[in-house]
């Protein structure tokens, strides 16, 4: 038996309970033959595990995840507990032959004092949006699993202390806050999700191979947009030089912008040339003429001979004639798997 359920030390107020998938045992067939699973629990009086399954057949090589949650009744006296899962192997025949068992156990603080939150996931116009929405309760450098909903809303009493809410769309994390809640506290957070942001954004320095100076930058970078298509997008790129604005672009007009990926690229060269210095590079996505998103920067360093650079502390050499404009693809295949996607 594996699992998230050991490493477990709940905190739950009377009255209350706690169900997150990311709570669970997973139970293991690793023999030859086929046998059932019957998982029991031990819990304190007011306090029950709730499974998902409690008896199933198990095939030779195969495996279950079961989830758990727990209810916490007004009865429970408050205190420390233990709760622990036991999965039993047995095989029916002639009676019911055990084969053997495998148990998890997890903490329990059962308190008496509470807070409420309502934890609610909205576009950055303030429309309610049905994200995915996990509570984490912070507590000795951990993340504990305390609450989670598919609605984009998420009401729960809770034990005093310090929790961190996040929204996700698609399975990417969009938005987080770190809060904390008092006994008799009522706490409304709202987590504003951007669904459209940068991904893979980079800058790829490209030489002449006869001079050795540096010809243009390449701004490589993708946007993603995984919820609903917009009329228009416009992309724009903000340059600064030694720290002082030096461009501001328009690289894209997305007409309408669709949902899902699209890859781009640009150019870029300053108008009054390269200087030894140091560049840096900044996306800005605007959605109905106001800003939106976001990326992170990106630098580019010319050394004082003017042919070296750095991008995101990455060197790269380019093999190749500048004036056809030619630029290795592998250069963009690295970048876009390197980089991470970025929004704010």
């Amino acid at each position: 038996m594996s699992g998230s359920f050991y490493r477990q030390d709940f905190e739950i107020p009377q009255g209350t309970s706690l169900s997150a998938p990311d709570v669970y045992v997973a139970v293991f067939n690793n023999g030859t033959e086929d046998f059932n699973i019957r998982l029991a629990t031990e819990t304190p009086a007011g306090v029950e595990l709730v499974l998902s399954e409690n008896d199933f057949p198990l095939k030779a090589g195969e495996q279950k995840r079961v989830t758990i949650g727990v209810n916490v009744s007004d009865a429970a006296i408050p205190g420390q507990y233990t709760l622990k899962v036991t999965a039993e192997a047995y095989k029916e025949g002639e009676g019911i032959k055990l084969l053997g068992a495998a148990g998890q156990t997890a903490k329990l603080t059962v308190t008496g004092e509470a807070g409420s939150v309502e934890v609610t996931s909205v576009t950055p116009d303030g429309v309610a949006i049905p994200a995915m929405v996990k509570l984490y309760k912070q507590a000795s450098n951990q993340n504990l699993s305390v609450g989670y909903s598919e609605t984009g809303n998420l009401k729960m009493k809770v034990a005093p202390g310090n929790y961190l809410a996040e929204a996700y769309v698609g399975g990417n994390k969009l938005a987080d806050k770190s809060f904390s809640v008092a006994a008799n506290e009522t706490k409304k957070i709202t987590l504003e999700v951007k669904t459209v942001y940068f991904e893979g954004f980079g800058i790829v320095p490209n030489y002449n191979t006869k001079t050795n100076e540096l010809a243009f930058a390449q701004v490589v970078y993708t946007v993603n947009n995984l919820l609903e298509a917009f009329p228009e997008a416009k992309v724009i790129l903000r340059v600064t030089e030694g720290g002082a604005p030096l461009d501001e672009t328009t690289l894209a007009t997305l007409a309408p912008l669709e949902k899902g990926r699209a890859g781009l690229s640009y150019n870029y060269i300053p108008a009054g040339g390269w200087q030894k210095t140091t560049y840096t590079f900044k996306l800005e996505l605007d959605i109905g003429g106001k800003p939106y998103v976001s990326s992170k920067e990106e630098k580019l360093e010319l050394g004082t001979g003017g042919s070296s650079a750095t991008a995101g502390n990455i060197n790269w050499l380019l093999i190749g004639a500048i004036g056809g404009g030619v630029v290795i693809l592998v250069l963009i295949i690295i970048i876009l798997m390197m980089r991470r996607r970025t929004y704010y």
